[in-house]
């Protein structure tokens, strides 16, 4: 699938810049939100930010598996003639990161994830009230992104969140409002895609695992399970951050970045 994508340049001179970092957003994500940090880390290597299958500006599938997301990032690699990029992956982008350098790990030189682990993976509460608001709730009569707004308050009390979803809407030529995440597809299939990593996967490169102090993804004895698999690896923790630490502290985050890639 030929997806949906942003290029930050690297801003210095193109025959001195390093390896490309491929930035993969997590559920409900977009391209869009990782701007600000793509020009902060823009420095000496070009940035490529897709939007995944299903959200975002890229098409809609009936059919959404982890195999499916890298095979599309596989094929925008070869578009932009990507050669051993550093992938970072937040939340499902961190599982699509991590299974990409499984099965590829000779096409990449580093990969960062971000607040994500190797166990089984199911739609946490908060997703699962988010997807079942979008399903009930019908954007064509609506007039403005700001009645829309009215109407979440009701259910939406926190405004991050509210903007979050927000994000996800499109209004078209018609001025019709729509919903960019093909829900009910992911509502289906998601609980499955991401079953608890097993077995003879390894990756032997410099790989680094950053968490939230104050989510609940990352525990020790996650992390435990994923030093099974990246021989290594180091764990750096964002104190006070949840799970979306690169919006509650992006300068911390960027320099953790930073000084990996580095």
């Amino acid at each position: 699938m030929e997806l949906f994508y942003r290029i930050v340049e690297a801003q210095c001179p193109k025959q001195e810049a390093k390896n490309d970092l491929i930035i993969v957003h997590g559920l409900f994500g977009m391209s869009d939100n990782w701007l600000g940090i793509a020009k902060s880390l823009s420095k000496d290597r070009r940035i490529i930010i897709p939007d995944l299958r299903n959200h975002g500006r890229s098409p809609h599938s009936n059919e959404f598996s982890i195999k499916l997301l890298i095979k599309d990032l596989l094929e925008l690699m070869e578009k932009e003639k990507s050669v051993k990029p550093i992938i970072l992956g937040h939340s499902l982008g961190g599982r699509v990161a991590a299974e990409f350098a499984f099965s590829h790990p000779n096409m990449l030189s580093k990969i960062i994830i971000a607040d994500m682990n190797l166990d089984k993976i199911k739609l946490k509460p908060e997703h699962q009230s988010l997807f079942l608001l979008m399903k009930s709730y019908s954007l064509d009569n609506m007039k403005s992104i700001g009645e829309i707004d009215s109407f979440l308050k009701q259910y939406v009390h926190s405004e991050r969140i509210r903007m979050f979803i927000l994000k996800n809407i499109h209004k078209n030529k018609e001025g019709v409002y729509s919903w960019k995440l093909n829900f009910p597809i992911l509502m289906e299939v998601f609980n499955d895609i991401m079953p608890r990593i097993e077995g003879n996967y390894h990756f032997n490169k410099e790989s680094l695992i950053i968490r939230g102090g104050n989510s609940d993804y990352v525990s020790q004895e996650n992390y435990k399970h994923i030093q099974e698999h990246f021989s290594n690896v180091k764990l750096e923790t964002i104190n006070k951050a949840s799970h979306w630490l690169h919006a509650d502290n992006p300068k911390e985050f960027i320099r953790i970045v930073e000084n990996f890639i580095k």
